[in-house]
């Protein structure tokens, strides 16, 4: 993939905790929760696009009329454009999720900037959009590493609800935690890839109709912070 130039010093990275609240809902501040009147959440998605389970996934939201946001690795992207620009033409937002799923900590500034960018380049290539938030694998990142972020124009993604999908649980212990842990301006993380089974799709058949029915409204990540209380 063509490269750009990329002239920022290098920084080390340091270690900050996934259960960070945004206390802002501007570019560069962490959001893993949003302090909001509203019931409302953010379902989010991590490491695809994934030729099956991306694609069911995609098909339980249209189901249920549900949008979510979904943090492309882009070498994924790369080899599955055709799902990448699906999310965006059925009304999901798209994030980056760097290039090659890679430990944030273990990179240089000029170095992560360089796999956003390539991601970055993926996404905007498959779907025509350029993603403006960016969750780092494992939610694994430091004040420089968010500096980095920052300077590309990008809002840091954690989240407040782990779905722990990626065990392998089965889909009831998924939706449990879902259901007996979510709350108002939540950040909810699921998984469209893991290696091996997964019962993520079936969880959301169980998680979103009981979510729905209690009044909540799912949101993509961006709508979520622009609906942060004043």
């Amino acid at each position: 993939m063509k490269k750009r130039r990329i002239t920022a010093a290098v920084l080390s990275l340091a270690a900050v905790l996934a259960t960070v609240v945004s206390s802002e809902g501007a570019q560069g501040k962490i959001v893993s929760k949003i302090e909001t009147g509203e019931k409302v959440v953010a379902l989010t998605f991590d490491d695809g696009p994934h030729p099956r389970t991306t694609a069911e996934i995609l098909d339980v939201l249209k189901d249920y009329g549900v949008r979510a946001t979904f943090f492309n690795v882009g070498e994924n992207a790369v080899k599955r454009p055709e799902l990448t620009a699906r999310e965006v033409a059925e009304g999901h937002e798209v994030g980056n999720h760097t290039f090659t799923h890679i430990n944030v900590k273990s990179l240089s500034a000029e170095k992560l900037k360089e796999q956003l960018i390539d991601t970055e380049d993926a996404i905007t290539e498959a779907a025509g959009v350029k993603p403006t938030l960016f969750r780092p694998p494992e939610g694994k990142i430091g004040k420089e590493g968010e500096s980095a972020a920052e300077e590309l124009g990008y809002t840091v993604v954690l989240w407040s609800v782990d779905t722990r999908d990626w065990t392998h649980r089965t889909a009831r212990a998924i939706a449990e935690t879902v259901e007996d842990n979510v709350n108002d301006g939540d950040v909810i993380l699921c998984h469209d890839f893991i290696s091996g089974e997964s019962h993520t799709a079936e969880a959301l058949r169980i998680f979103i109709p009981k979510l729905l029915e209690e009044g909540y409204e799912f949101v993509t990540v961006s709508e979520l912070i622009s609906k942060k209380a004043p």
